[in-house]
């Protein structure tokens, strides 16, 4: 047996462990009727772009002239494909295979890539050790517990293109092993081409650890004479040059982009100098378990690379540049602004630790081939510091055990894996049976990871996975076919969707959370990237548009009349069991030949999903104010003047005339008249479940807060001494009192507007109402709720702890000092972390927004003012109800409800200036034609995104663009008939090509060169 492992290629060994574990993760999602897409950002995301990807390459084959990226104008209101996609497919070559598998297919293609890049996962590590000289059973040992480390297998069912820096690292520092040793540079410039080609965001992680990594590497051979260190660090920078500007092609389009994008704000590392305390205790129960940790820790190591880490820890001097290397990621992970700058110097996300792995595999493999060498010391540490990090398990959950299944095997086989390790002392194993064993003790270590994330037993992540077939049939039929009636009509114009089409689940108030959009034929305005155009953010921003994110910066414009009208949204879906809500103005449902609306029926789908079924049918309403695509405005408003209103003035002022930042680009000032009116409240606190008085007492210990005092004497049945109300008389008093006191301050800080919000002694937060004073003002208008410098009173530990004494105080019950330790131990391992959600409600709508946790990296931005649109109504709206949650209150600087009137007046004017657009429309991928015919000099508007990459000719003459509306494409026009012509250019592309081809002509060179010189070296030697 062992004779025939050494005669083996690794490959192969590795090859059917990899099958075996894999085949597990498979089987572990057929069984549950799951696939590999997860219900969030796997169905918004990763499918629908596959899914897009699948449609380029099928369109560049068949027409390889029209290119393969450009412009596309079903993303959003239009993007630039390759920038936009480079985050996601572009780069990761795996994708490509796409094309071989059918339309009809793209669920099952999207789990194949997955396996297919985990395999190479492996195959990667084991490249990479070829530089040391470990035994065979080492190197499998350290290639699965690479391949099948916790963040590869949270990332496989979440983010499968996270799996690219996990074969990126391995080859980038085999190539810089290669360089160290004196060898060639090519493959490091190849490893650093497949990186920069990848992924942006990936690329400035790796670069960064590949400059910590070579100099590591130069360290430790430093002091050796085969060591030439000037001749390493050219070759290193040569090398590294060379690789960059052969993928320059889609890296420099790239970080052009990503320098304008929404995600260039925030502040450095959310502002934290440390992490939580939460998120320190859970470290140690992460280190074997699999699992995100807050701020995207996952680590989740076989046992063997625990103890690798600590042996080598042990013997520090003689693995010295290792023990630097796990060191850098071990302190690391605890201090944000290591996380940041990993992160692009933004939100401290410690999604960079994968590249931990790296190292703790490493030491897997030292350990494993040390086994027969290993001393009663090496066990003694080994079995202290595994009785250590139990210890720091049980601190870490406040005292208590208190774990999962899974975790209980892993801390189960850690000891195990010490049971083997002193069996192979004490009977005297060889090196190669030691290495066997362990491996196959490694394996089911794995196994059972795998089973502990993918089952639906142990595991809670498949739960979230779509049922199988979901994914494509959910993208099917997600307008129910309005969308290719929607197709069919002529003309440019977008479409979007009402609040509450995508269900409710996924999404309280928007629909921002899908890109499906962009396969349904038709230009959706709204999308959901990684990487968005900064401009279209300014717009959004500057209209105080509520639904703003950095991933969507614009969503559905809060179902805002105006700005969706400016846009081109002709058509919006619509639920049918929600038409009777409010739609914005001026849009109308869409009617049969004979007069009734027109319903386009819900598809039956197979394997029902509450997460995103859509069991209703669709129904589409439809506005003839939707501006065109290119438009003209006489009048101009300037920064000064515009930066005095606020963003419903702003908004509405952009109907009548150009927004315009140079002076030099203005026309005559627009003389702005607001319509709007600011509607006079006063503010009602729902009292009838908190409890002020003994009545209210009774009330609560029956469960009948909230009902009147007939129901209450009823269930009495004139025997008030069954609640006996005397008992802790003196602690019931004082809640009683200190509630009456929070109404009295509450109600006099709301006498004139709405000023704060609050919860009760029990930490129930109170509803509140504002009645309006002259309801019939809120007719024919848009109602906004406009709410400003924003502050939160969150819950401390303490607060929660009061409350819990105080529920058992109000209901007179025992609270034990059992019951008191465990929830101050809950209170205290999860905060709320200042998140909250507001919701506003009228008689025809509800909308509200949400404060992410700052632990949620991707969304966290604190919000200190909102406008929210409470839809518009031809009826007189009476009252706004709001509510909020899990905070202990909220305060506003200021809380206005304002009414914006729409009429026949807009409706005239909407009209001009679709007179405005331009004659003979063209919109092809890269190109925008027509022709304009203005009486006098104007300013050209569109609602193109703006970028650099739009050039403008007016009759075949270069004429330049500026920023119109803040965000879009605009221009001086003259007045009289012109032929109008943008012509779209990805920015930095042509120069990212030359210096790609000509990257690529030196690689290829240099290749030759050397295939020459080692055959010729060959031939004088006598061998080839």
């Amino acid at each position: 047996m062992k004779n025939t492992f050494k005669k083996t290629p690794l490959i192969i060994p590795y090859t059917i462990a990899f099958a075996l574990l894999a085949g597990t993760m498979f089987i572990c999602l057929s069984m549950a009727d799951k696939s590999f897409v997860w219900f969030k950002d796997g169905m918004a995301q990763h499918f629908p772009i596959l899914t897009q990807l699948r449609s380029m390459l099928e369109h560049f084959i068949s027409n390889p002239s029209s290119g393969f990226t450009h412009w596309d104008w079903s993303l959003g209101l239009g993007a630039d494909q390759l920038t936009n996609f480079s985050y996601y497919v572009i780069g990761d070559l795996f994708n490509y295979l796409i094309i071989l598998f059918p339309k009809n297919n793209i669920e099952f293609a999207y789990g194949v890539l997955i396996m297919l890049r985990l395999y190479c996962v492996g195959l990667a590590f084991l490249l990479y050790t070829t530089s040391y000289k470990f035994s065979k059973p080492s190197k499998l040992v350290g290639a699965l517990s690479y391949t099948f480390a916790g963040f590869v297998l949270y990332s496989s069912l979440h983010h499968p293109f996270f799996l690219l820096p996990m074969i990126f690292f391995p080859l980038l520092a085999y190539g810089i092993d290669r360089i160290v040793y004196n060898h060639s540079f090519l493959p490091f410039s190849l490893a650093v081409f497949l990186v920069v080609l990848g992924n942006f965001y990936f690329a400035w992680m790796l670069a960064i650890a590949t400059v910590i990594y070579a100099l590591i590497r130069i360290g430790s051979r430093f002091n050796q004479s085969q060591f030439k260190f000037w001749r390493s660090v050219g070759r290193l920078l040569a090398g590294g040059i060379l690789g960059a500007l052969m993928g320059l092609i889609v890296f420099l389009p790239t970080v052009l982009f990503a320098l304008k994008s929404t995600r260039i704000s925030g502040k450095f590392a959310s502002g934290l100098l440390f992490y939580t305390p939460q998120y320190y205790l859970g470290i140690p129960n992460s280190i074997l378990n699999v699992g995100s940790l807050n701020f995207w820790l996952i680590i989740g190591v076989s046992s063997i690379s625990f103890l690798g880490v600590v042996y080598s820890f042990k013997h520090f001097r003689e693995h010295l540049w290792l023990n630097i290397g796990n060191l850098i990621v071990l302190i690391g992970i605890l201090i944000p602004a290591v996380g940041a700058v990993f992160n692009g110097l933004s939100a401290p996300s410690n999604r960079w630790a994968l590249l931990g792995v790296l190292g703790f595999s490493f030491a897997a493999m030292i350990l494993v081939d040390n086994i027969h060498i290993l001393s009663g010391s090496d066990i003694a540490t080994f079995l202290a510091t595994s009785i250590l990090l139990i210890f720091l398990v049980w601190l870490g959950h406040g005292g208590i055990l208190n774990l999962q299944h899974q975790e209980y095997i892993a801390y189960g086989l850690l000891f195990l894996t010490l049971i083997v390790i002193m069996m192979s002392i004490m009977f005297g194993w060889s090196k190669t049976t030691s290495g066997i064993v362990l491996g196959v003790l490694v394996t089911f270590n794995l196994f059972t990871n795998i089973l502990g994330t993918y089952s639906l037993n142990s595991g809670a992540a498949v739960g979230s996975q779509l049922n199988k077939g979901l994914a494509q049939q959910y993208s099917d039929n997600y307008y129910n076919g309005a969308n290719k009636y929607v197709a069919k009509q002529t003309g440019f114009f977008r479409t979007a969707l009402m609040n509450h089409y995508l269900p409710g689940s996924v999404s309280n108030f928007t629909n921002t959370n899908t890109n499906i959009g962009m396969n349904s034929g038709v230009n959706d305005e709204s999308s959901y990237l990684t990487l968005q155009n900064g401009y279209i953010g300014d717009f959004s921003t500057a209209i105080a548009n509520s639904q703003f994110s950095f991933n969507t910066p614009l969503a559905e414009n809060d179902y805002r009349t105006a700005a969706n009208n400016l846009l081109g949204v002709r058509y919006f879906y619509v639920k049918a069991n929600k038409l009777d809500d409010a739609v914005p103005y001026g849009y109308q449902p869409v009617k049969d030949a004979d007069g009734k609306v027109k319903k386009f029926q819900a598809k039956s789908t197979q394997n029902y999903s509450h997460y995103v079924d859509n069991p209703y049918n669709t129904v589409l309403v439809k506005s003839n104010n939707a501006l065109p695509l290119i438009y003209t405005q006489k009048q101009t408003i300037s920064d000064n003047v515009f930066n005095k209103m606020d963003g419903l003035d702003r908004e509405r002022a952009m109907t009548q005339g150009a927004q315009v930042s140079e002076a030099k680009n203005q026309t005559t000032e627009l003389n702005y008249q607001t319509p709007r009116k600011n509607i006079k409240y006063s503010v009602e606190v729902h009292t009838d479940r908190v409890i002020d008085s003994k009545q209210q007492l009774t009330a609560s210990r029956l469960g009948l807060l909230g009902k009147d005092d007939q129901a209450i004497n009823k269930a009495l049945n004139g025997n008030h001494a069954q609640l006996n109300l005397d008992s802790n008389a003196s602690a019931t008093d004082k809640l009683i009192s200190q509630n009456k006191i929070l109404l009295q301050q509450n109600k006099r800080q709301n006498a004139n507007s709405l000023k704060e919000m609050v919860s009760d002694a029990n930490g129930h937060q109170l509803k509140y109402t504002l009645n309006v004073n002259n309801p019939n003002q809120t007719k024919n208008a848009e109602l906004y709720l406009v709410l400003d410098g924003i502050s939160i009173d969150d819950n401390t530990v303490q607060d929660k702890n009061n409350i819990d004494a105080n529920d058992h105080i109000l209901n007179n019950t025992n609270y034990s000092q059992m019951e008191q330790i465990a929830d101050h131990r809950n209170n205290f391992l999860y905060p709320n972390y200042a998140a909250y959600n507001l919701t506003a409600k009228t008689f025809n709508n509800d909308t509200g927004f949400s404060q992410y946790p700052y632990t949620s990296l991707s969304n966290y931005q604190p919000i200190k003012s909102v406008t929210l649109n409470l839809g518009y109504s031809t009826q007189a709206r009476n009252k706004v109800d709001l509510n909020f949650t899990a905070v202990k209150g909220l305060k506003f600087k200021s809380a206005k409800l304002v009414a914006m009137p729409f009429n026949k007046q807009y409706d005239t004017q909407m009209q001009n200036l679709k007179k405005t657009g331009l004659t003979n429309l063209k919109v092809d991928q890269n190109t925008v034609t027509g022709t304009a015919n203005n009486q006098n000099s104007s300013i050209m508007v569109s609602s193109i995104p703006y970028s650099t990459g739009w050039q403008l000719t007016i009759d075949g003459k270069k004429a330049s663009t500026f920023v119109v509306n803040k965000g879009f494409v605009g221009a001086r026009m003259p007045a009289g008939n012109h032929q109008i012509k943008l012509i779209y250019t990805t920015p930095g592309l042509q120069i990212g090509k030359i210096a790609t081809i000509a990257a690529w002509i030196i690689f290829a060179g240099l290749a030759i060169l050397r295939i020459i010189l080692r055959t010729n070296k060959s031939k004088k030697s006598g061998s080839f």
